[in-house]
């Protein structure tokens, strides 16, 4: 990523984050993250860069280049406060006992923040309402079926398109947020995978493919890598249609450099290490 689009990326992050506090509370600010910061450019089709500096939360001493924002990153924001809640409350049916009570401290954290993004976003709500209550019936039932358990995921971030007034950007969009939602669902089963079968934990991975010393063959790897091949072609014919406005150079070099790098680590098993050193070295530093 060149030096002026980390400048934009970055400025859009805190952008999100005064539009997170703005729109659902302080206690919202805390929900922000690349991938909100990403969901928010593919929403928005701006094509002027607006910015002021601002303080920043984790920084109240300094000064950052904030995007202004507009109606897109609003309503990222509410989709980003309805999920971060929903995943906190599917993280209650965790055994580990502190893990759930940290769960729960944080959901009375964000409750108030998730009142006003519900109120904000109902159609969005209902839809992640419908499809995780789908998800968690198939993990009751322990489907064996990956692409219906990625289904029930790549929907709720599929609506994240409802809002959009022209049909055939819609469309698009919807496209788009389909096979991110199914990427992420079945990357995050390949990396949690050796921790579920540990812990007991339904992961539709090991009722599809079976597992050897709670690890997953080749064979199974391969065929994973696969499906998230073709996952990723339809993302990338789609998001050609796209009119991405300032933000286009931006999301293909996070979508077409970004996402395959980080799928061929996961598979790899280098992903959880990468993202450890990664965390120590971004430890105090800049976004």
């Amino acid at each position: 990523m060149k030096v002026r689009e980390y400048q934009q990326f970055r400025a859009a992050y805190c952008g999100l984050c005064h539009c997170l506090k703005d729109r659902c509370g302080l206690a919202a600010r805390f929900v922000v993250n690349f991938d909100c910061t990403c969901m928010a450019m593919l929403l928005s089709a701006s094509e002027c860069f607006e910015s002021s500096c601002r303080r920043c939360i984790a920084k109240p001493f300094c000064r950052r280049d904030s995007y202004r924002g507009d109606a897109a990153f609003g309503a990222a924001a509410d989709f980003s406060v309805i999920l971060a809640y929903f995943k906190l409350k599917d993280s209650l049916q965790d055994d580990r006992f502190f893990a759930r009570v940290r769960s729960r401290l944080l959901m009375l954290l964000l409750n108030g923040a998730y009142k006003k993004a519900k109120n904000n976003a109902p159609a969005f709500h209902s839809a992640a309402e419908k499809n995780l209550l789908a998800l968690s019936e198939l993990e009751r039932k322990s489907c064996a079926s990956m692409d219906a358990s990625a289904d029930c995921f790549a929907r709720i971030l599929a609506a994240a398109a409802e809002e959009e007034k022209n049909p055939q950007r819609k469309r698009i969009l919807e496209q788009i947020f389909y096979h991110i939602g199914r990427i992420v669902y079945i990357l995050d089963a390949v990396d949690d995978f050796e921790d579920d079968i540990k812990n007991e934990n339904y992961n539709v991975l090991s009722y599809r493919f079976g597992y050897t010393d709670g690890k997953l063959s080749e064979a199974s790897i391969e065929e994973i890598a696969l499906t998230l091949e073709l996952s990723e072609d339809r993302l990338y014919t789609a998001f050609e249609l796209l009119d991405a406005g300032i933000w286009t150079s931006i999301l293909r070099n996070i979508l077409f450099e970004g996402l395959p790098a980080v799928s061929t680590l996961v598979l790899n098993g280098e992903w959880r290490n990468m993202r450890k050193k990664q965390r120590e070295k971004m430890n105090g530093a800049d976004i």
